[in-house]
Parts: structure tokens; C-alpha cells; sequence
């Protein structure tokens, strides 16, 4: 018999819902690089409504979206960027930001919660004639290197008012934003309102097959739009694509609570389980994401990883089935479990179990090992 396979790689391999697929398929068309879309013009004005920003704009990805925003403003040549050493925008963006859009990134230290420290982040601003000129913050929430922490609001505001200080612009890398209003039981706006422009991916948490925004004023959505055309963001009838992402926000309170406390229940599960192979600091786990820390140096994360995918005929006679689970080496000691709508409380318990089984079979080798 084929394994049950629990994918906790990502947010990013879920499949549309049925509800979704009917909306796509019911989708009126439209050239959305015209504007004549209504699918996407309704999914614009109501991401734009939730966001708090004057308008947003469809793209086909988060990190166009990101793209775009810095291109929107850094436009002076000798720009730059302030942003986390861990920040996606930095670490897995190809360095986009310096390959098309000719910015300079000063990278500052993550603080383990996805923070910056405000004083360093205040003493890397730039202003000689000798310097890249600093123009740009990025934050990252939730932030993905951290676990999915979510950015306190009281320090959105500090970074906000040390912005005011110096002239200088904020763009969130929000592609999951929705996990962060979601966990502090606040309106998405209320994050936003911290900042000059967000981005949002509907292919993440939300569930949709494809597509993100990036979300402005007025004037910077005018020329997110020739940056969407200039990197080839020509959408046409992307409606198809939007009737997803309309059902993904009007479905997302419902479905990240789920997320977030199964992801809450495997910690709780890892924590209770009290092997001396991997553990994980349950305080950490905010929203849908758990990083769970190999903690004995003849163990890999990848090791683990291929082990847990893995079904053996031992596995089988002693819990009764055959169960994959698909886990992210993301670190030189840790891997990332990263729960979405595709994963039930059923899967969440079935992959708890399968790492008791794996640890223990991992510890009996140990000791029998010469």
C-alpha cells in the first residue's frame, strides 16, 4: 500500500480547494494589463481594503512584489537598503535587489526573534557624500528564518518613528502577514500602518495555486505598475488565478487559526516526547511554523529528514500503517515543519508520531552501535 504522506516542507505545496477551483473555473475574463479585469480589480481593492493602503497591485509573485517595491523607492542611483542578515529579501531572492535594481544592501544582525536592534539599525544609516545613501528599511513578517516569528507592534512603531527620523521609506516583506494578524488578534491594517508598502503572497498560507500584491499609495502603485511591466508582469486574463486569492483571504481566519494550533500541538508533542535527539522551545512557535533542533552531533538534519520521509516494514508492524513525512533540512542543527490547509489535526498527530518512532529506532542503533 502507498504511505500517508504528511508534506510539511512548506505553505507552499498546497492544492486549491474545491471552493477555489469553482471560483477559477466561474472567473469572468479580462486583460489585466489594461485594467479590465474584475476579478483582479476586486481582489486588489479588497486586499487593499484589508491592508489599509490606498491600492494594491497583482503580481504573479512575493519576490517580484519585493522586487518591485524596492525599484519603486530606490530610484536614485547609490541607493541602499537596510535589511535583516536572515531576511528572505537578502538570503533567497538571488540578490535581486542588486542584480536588476542596482541597490546596495547593508545587512544588520537578526535578533532570534526577527527583530533588528533599533540602536545598530539607527547607527547604519548613512548620510556622507562618501556613502551609499540610505533610503530603505525591510522588514520581514512573519519572519521565515526565525520560525515564522511575528513582528511586535510596539516595535513597528519605533522602527517607524526612527524612519520619520532620518527620511527614510519601510517596506514589509509581508508574504505571510495574514499568520502574523491572525496570531496577534489584530486587523492586517494595523501592521500595515507602520509601513510605506507591503507585499502579500497568496500562495503560501492562504492556500491559492499562484500570485501575491504589493500594496502602496497611490503614486507608488502608478509605478509598481511600469516595474511589473518591465520585469514582465504583463498579466492578461489573471483572473483565473485572483477568484483563488479572493476565496484564500475570505477563508484565511478560519484556516490559519487551524494551522497555527496544529502547529502548536506537534511542539507540544516534540516537547513531551523528551528525546535526547530533538527538541523544540514551543515559546517560539507563534504561527504555523516549527524549527525543531537535532540536538546530537552524529545526526544530521538532512539524516533526519531522509528518515522521516522513509517507510519501513519495522515502522510498519509496530504502529500499524505506513506514513511519510515530508520535513525541510533548513539549518547546520535544525529543520523546519511548516503546517497549511492541506494538513489536518489527524496529519498533525500522525507526524508527531512518526518522529517518536524515528527517534527512538535512531537512539536503539545508537546503542547498539560499537
Amino acid at each position: 500500500a502507498q504511505p500517508h504522506v504528511v508534506d510539511l516542507r512548506s505553505d507552499t505545496v498546497t492544492r486549491p480547494s474545491a471552493e477555489m477551483r469553482q471560483a477559477m473555473a466561474q472567473a469572468q475574463g479580462g486583460d489585466d494589463d489594461y485594467g479590465e479585469d474584475p476579478t483582479v480589480n476586486e481582489l486588489q481593492h479588497l486586499a487593499a481594503q484589508l491592508l489599509g493602503m490606498a491600492e494594491a497591485l497583482f503580481v504573479p509573485t512575493s519576490t517580484m512584489a519585493n522586487l518591485i517595491a524596492v525599484m519603486c523607492h530606490c530610484q536614485r542611483r547609490g541607493a541602499q537598503l537596510l535589511v535583516g542578515r536572515e531576511a528572505h529579501l537578502h538570503v533567497f531572492e538571488q540578490g535581486g535587489v542588486a542584480q536588476v535594481a542596482g541597490v546596495h544592501s547593508q545587512v544588520l544582525q537578526d535578533l532570534p526573534g526577527g527583530t533588528l536592534d533599533l540602536d545598530e539599525l539607527e547607527s547604519t544609516v548613512r548620510r556622507s557624500r562618501s556613502l551609499p545613501r540610505s533610503v530603505l528599511i525591510c522588514l520581514e513578517n512573519t519572519h521565515n528564518s526565525a520560525g515564522g516569528r511575528v513582528l511586535p507592534l510596539a516595535y513597528l512603531r519605533e522602527v517607524r518613528l526612527l524612519a520619520d527620523r532620518y527620511g527614510l521609506h519601510i517596506h514589509m516583506d509581508g508574504a505571510r502577514l495574514m499568520n502574523a494578524a491572525v496570531a496577534q488578534g489584530v486587523a492586517p491594517a494595523q501592521i500595515t500602518q507602520h509601513c510605506d508598502s507591503v507585499s502579500l503572497c497568496f500562495s503560501k498560507g492562504l492556500g491559492a495555486p499562484a500570485g501575491a500584491l504589493v500594496a502602496g499609495c497611490r503614486e507608488f502603485v502608478a509605478e509598481a505598475w511600469r516595474m511589473r511591466k518591465l520585469l514582465g508582469g504583463g498579466m492578461r486574463q489573471a483572473g483565473v488565478l485572483a477568484a483563488a486569492a479572493c476565496v484564500g483571504l475570505q477563508r484565511m481566519e478560519e484556516t490559519l487559526q487551524r494551522d497555527h494550533g496544529n502547529a502548536r500541538s506537534f511542539a507540544q508533542g516534540v516537547l513531551e516526547l523528551g528525546s535526547p535527539i530533538c527538541s523544540v522551545d514551543p515559546s517560539a512557535v507563534e504561527t504555523n511554523m516549527v524549527l525543531v533542533k537535532v540536538a546530537v552531533p552524529w545526526l544530521s538534519p538532512e539524516k533526519l529528514c531522509e528518515r522521516m520521509q522513509a517507510v519501513s516494514e519495522e515502522e510498519v508492524a509496530e504502529t500499524g500503517r505506513a506514513v511519510s513525512v515530508r520535513l525541510f533540512p533548513w539549518a547546520a542543527r535544525s529543520l523546519r515543519a511548516v503546517w497549511h490547509c492541506d494538513v489536518s489535526a489527524q496529519d498533525t498527530q500522525l507526524a508527531a508520531n512518526k518522529l517518536k518512532f524515528v527517534a527512538e529506532q535512531c537512539r536503539r542503533e545508537r546503542g547498539a552501535a560499537p
